[in-house]
């Protein structure tokens, strides 16, 4: 396979297409299983659904979905590991080394991120145990477990380096047609998103809010507006900074949420609690619909429909998202020249009718705080931030935030490795 161009293009994609399974971003730990962690859906109480919005890491479904979870994740990895072994072969010129390469470790630094948004300790709360562990090489042997330092600089290592072969390419262009639709790749933009969420999640919010303002001053993505979910383009698709391009997205989300029975949620918390009546507010007038059926009324996130009249955001599904580094950039800032106009920029865009003309420190934390849970809601973001803060209250759940909340079991067979 490694012999050629072609090879290590189609060991690439194959990276994508295991990414896109609906035990990790197909569905999973986009709009499904992060999602009930969060308390977004109204869930039946004896169902997987409902063990897992109570966090009943114990019970026998819940437990062997968070053990099928860890093992897509690590499955993933090692095939990424596995072209970085020949990735130095020879075999490819110079803009698609940077290229293949580039992609890779940023795919990498990406999925193992995400294993220590679940299964790692609460940030501020690691000690030096081990904890997982970061995979770089193919082995039949046990990998290390490492701990939370080591951790982190090897991800912070491979993002680095992503950014570096990546930002090559940024500057000299792309002309090969297999790297296109730089949106649903891991690109040099999606790198630096990365690491401003990487920062943030590691504490460092100077680092964070660089790199988010990289972003953003890039000026290469825009805000979504008003007009453009008016047009059914409900996922913000100017705003991708990488999402996954899932070819049956229509199929997963009519059963998911659109056919009978599908999930729902309260409209009195959407529209009272969450959006605090805010009647001009476009994701609360487009994304939220009542649907009436035989037997019943459901009100429906419509943030995923699919249908003819879609057109710019058909079948994809956001992983990073330009809006998320502007609330990077205010919550790593206090100072008002340089937050207020950002800001300024969500509200408009938004059409948030919430008065944050001159808001103080105060009042632009809780800003940020509520937009998380209400600009993301059904992408599967909601739970990491409750963790990153250590929240002690969650949104409508009745269960404080805790270290038995926030960090999932790891498989019973890896845990002897952690000792």
């Amino acid at each position: 396979m490694f012999s050629t161009e072609n090879g290590f293009e189609n060991a690439l994609t194959g990276v994508y297409i295991q990414m896109k399974d609906e035990n990790l971003y197909g569905k999973t730990l986009t709009m499904d299983f992060t999602e009930n962690l969060a308390q977004h859906w109204k869930v039946n109480a004896s169902s997987i659904e409902g063990y897992t919005s109570v966090f009943d890491y114990k019970n026998a479904s819940v437990e062997s979905l968070i053990d099928d979870i860890y093992t897509s994740f690590y499955s993933t990895i090692v095939n990424i590991n596995n072209l970085l072994s020949f990735v130095d072969n020879g075999v490819l010129s110079s803009n698609i080394y940077d290229l293949v390469k580039g992609e890779a470790l940023g795919l990498r630094a990406f999925l193992h991120f995400d294993l220590l948004r679940l299964y790692g300790p609460i940030p501020g709360k690691q000690t030096n145990s081990k904890i997982l562990a970061y995979a770089q090489k193919v082995s039949r042997g046990n990998l290390p477990v490492h701990t939370w330092q080591e951790y982190i600089t090897f991800l912070e290592k491979d993002l680095n380096d992503a950014e570096e072969l990546l930002s090559k390419v940024e500057q000299k262009g792309i002309e090969n047609d297999f790297f296109a639709y730089r949106q649903n790749r891991m690109n040099y933009w999606a790198v630096l998103a990365l690491k401003a969420r990487f920062y943030l999640w590691t504490q460092n919010k100077e680092k964070a809010a660089e790199y988010a303002n990289k972003v953003i001053g890039g000026k290469k993505f825009k805000l979504s507006q008003s007009a453009d979910f008016t047009n059914k383009d409900y996922i913000a698709s100017s705003e991708h900074l990488f999402s996954m391009h899932v070819y049956d997205l229509e199929e997963i989300t009519e059963n998911y949420f659109y056919q009978g029975g599908g999930v729902q949620q309260t409209k009195i918390l959407i529209e009272k609690d969450l959006f605090q009546n805010d009647v001009t507010d476009i994701r609360k007038r487009e994304l939220w619909k009542q649907v009436k059926e035989t037997s019943s009324t459901r009100f429906v996130l419509m943030k995923y429909k699919q249908g003819e009249a879609v057109v710019a955001s058909k079948e994809q599904i956001p992983l990073i998202r330009l809006y998320e580094m502007y609330l990077i950039a205010i919550e790593c800032s206090d100072d008002a020249t340089i937050y207020q106009p950002l800001i300024d920029e969500l509200v408009h865009a938004r059409n948030i009718s919430l008065d944050m003309t001159d808001a103080d420190i105060n009042k632009k934390n809780v800003f940020v705080v509520d937009e998380y849970n209400k600009e993301f809601y059904g992408e599967g973001q909601q739970f990491y931030q409750n963790k990153r803060r250590n929240d002690e209250t969650i949104k409508w759940s009745n269960i404080p935030g805790s270290e038995s909340v926030y960090v999932l079991p790891l498989p019973k067979n890896e845990i002897k490795y952690n000792e």
